[in-house]
């Protein structure tokens, strides 16, 4: 199998002195969905905002798709990071749609501007996604006149226009009404079907569960317990897991 995310000894300071991730290292193989779940401020978003570069690293190494994004805490020179950012996709928890722009905008300008294809192409491309996202009647419509499950779907499409080798989700569902986050849990997982390569941290616990091939439980910037979904989730080995997860094993 090939690792399309290697990470080792990942560490991550603020400038406040807080230490948000300790000496982290994990694989993501092609194919592979990795869950991380964990109670808030445990770092699980940081490790997402390091591997997509929305945040810089304090130490370790990060390679995605063979190419070496930091090493050592050193990082690549600006070209090769550029072209390492394409691998990766991020859905973001509160969306990040443009506002000013319509639905098809929002997937067919980020095509123009870091894949430089032509807005004919982009759109060519664009709309096959958003029929796949139950959406193509909304090409026209602005961010503020959908849901925020139609949102998000857009922010999936968005993603999924620059194919990117690997998904980010960072709590996809945490924004929504209870009602619309299946609709978002259904997308990911036929995602997850086609063996869509993601990375998902998430809430949702029987959605990591059944979702991932591969789940983390982190507590205080630390990895406390790995392995298969159906033993870390429903037969945890330390007290932390089992502390962490004691309402959902009810």
């Amino acid at each position: 199998m090939t690792n399309i995310i290697s990470v080792k000894n990942l560490q991550k300071t603020f400038n406040d002195g807080v230490q948000v991730l300790k000496d982290i290292s994990f694989n993501v193989e092609k194919g592979e969905v990795l869950g991380i779940i964990g109670p808030s401020g445990s770092g699980k978003s940081t490790i997402l905002r390091c591997i997509s570069q929305l945040e810089s690293v304090s130490g370790g190494t990060i390679e995605i798709c063979g190419k070496t994004l930091v090493k050592d805490g050193l990082y690549s020179p600006k070209k090769e990071l550029q072209q390492i950012t394409l691998k990766t996709g991020l859905v973001f928890q509160n969306f990040n749609l443009f506002p000013h722009y319509s639905v098809l905008q929002n997937v067919v300008e980020p095509q123009i501007r870091v894949l430089k294809k032509s807005k004919e192409e982009a759109v060519n491309d664009a709309l096959p996604l958003l029929k796949r996202m139950g959406l193509e009647h909304k090409a026209n419509n602005y961010p503020c006149e959908l849901s925020g499950g139609q949102q998000q779907r857009v922010s999936i499409a968005r993603s999924l226009a620059l194919k990117p080798e690997v998904l980010l989700f960072d709590e996809p569902t945490s924004a929504l009404d209870p009602e619309l986050t299946g609709e978002i849990l259904s997308v990911i997982k036929e995602l997850a079907d086609e063996k869509m390569t993601m990375v998902v941290v998430t809430h949702e616990m029987a959605f990591a569960r059944d979702i991932s091939t591969h789940i983390i439980f982190m507590d205080q910037g630390v990895i406390v317990e790995q392995g298969k979904p159906c033993d870390v989730i429903n037969n945890p080995v330390e007290e932390r897991t089992k502390s962490f997860l004691s309402r959902f094993n009810k």
